[in-house]
């Protein structure tokens, strides 16, 4: 595997971050950033779900031969992909799992800032000047 991908944990740990600062309201995004990154992440999750869909066939042993070597690397090439702890399958089930919270995240973002825009008109309008 790549190293970006043998380990989910740098995107987990900015998921994270980014829960702990919208949850302290660290963070605001308007409806066309938010929409723009709820479209990534829905297409994120669709596409990993179309290539978990077929993830069984990674999981099954190769025809590589009857050589010592093969026989060697045959269980061992399935268990990259089936591995519950590290492998392929594990890791692209968390990733769209994140991605739905990530999208939460956003719509959570998406709020703050129209809450915060409509108080900002609110303080503008008490100061005797209307916005138009």
């Amino acid at each position: 595997m790549s190293e970006h991908w043998a380990d989910p944990t740098p995107f987990s740990s900015a998921l994270d971050d980014l829960k702990a600062s919208g949850a302290g309201v660290g963070w605001a995004i308007n409806d066309s950033g938010g929409q723009a990154l709820i479209n990534a992440a829905k297409d994120l999750y669709d596409e990993l779900g179309e290539i978990l869909s077929q993830a069984d066939q990674l999981t099954e042993e190769l025809p590589l031969g009857v050589t010592p070597a093969a026989q060697v690397y045959k269980p061992f090439i399935a268990t990259v992909a089936s591995d519950p702890a590290q492998g392929a399958i594990t890791v692209l089930k968390k990733l769209r799992k994140e991605a739905l919270e990530f999208q939460s995240e956003v719509e959570k973002a998406m709020a703050a800032y129209e809450s915060t825009d409509m108080d900002n008109q609110q303080a503008v309008r008490l100061a005797g000047n209307p916005i138009a």
